[in-house]
């Protein structure tokens, strides 16, 4: 359980941020300012306080520093947190699709890559379709994917896509011009 020596470890600002219990808080400092430990005290507050671990959801950047903060927040207060959901941003996006992902009309048999991954595959088309030799004038895998990139965040097609000096519309090559 918690008890006073918590509030004694804390101060002003990551205490009100660890009691407050109205609504999500949002939790922003500088390297070195104790957000992990306002994060840990947080979620063993709000377990102390009845909430139920399962309606708790904690996201950070690093799969690393969301299991420690779970194993932290569970020694405070004699519990292993296990109910508590907790991962990177990518990790419980990716955990939320699978799950719910049949409701927005995705299988749960889907994919996801990175841009490594997805570099990975340009160049293999490139190379597939001999647009890969010097004397081809054609985008990197870097500005293709960029292309790719741009036109699912705006949701347009791909032939709308602006490319540095190409304006919107048609996608254009200008021979000589390097993307």
């Amino acid at each position: 359980m918690l008890n006073g020596t918590y509030r004694e470890e804390l101060n002003e600002a990551q205490y009100e941020a660890v009691t407050a219990t109205e609504g999500p808080v949002l939790v922003i400092a500088g390297a070195g300012s104790g957000k992990t430990r306002t994060l840990v005290y947080r979620v063993a507050h709000l377990i102390q306080k009845g909430v139920e671990p399962e309606s708790i959801l904690l996201l950070t950047f690093t799969r690393k520093s969301s299991q420690e903060m779970l194993w932290r927040a569970g020694r405070i207060i004699s519990d292993s947190c296990t109910r508590v959901t907790g991962g990177t941003f990518h990790s419980v996006a990716n955990m939320l699709l699978r799950r719910y992902g049949g409701q927005l009309g995705f299988g749960s048999g889907f994919t996801i890559i990175d841009r490594g991954d997805a570099e990975g595959i340009v160049n293999l088309l490139k190379s597939s379709l001999d647009l890969s030799a010097p004397r081809k004038q054609f985008p990197s895998k870097r500005a293709i994917i960029n292309m790719i990139s741009g036109a699912v965040n705006k949701a347009r097609p791909l032939e709308y896509v602006h490319v540095r000096n190409v304006q919107p519309g048609p996608l254009a090559h200008r021979p000589g011009h390097n993307y």
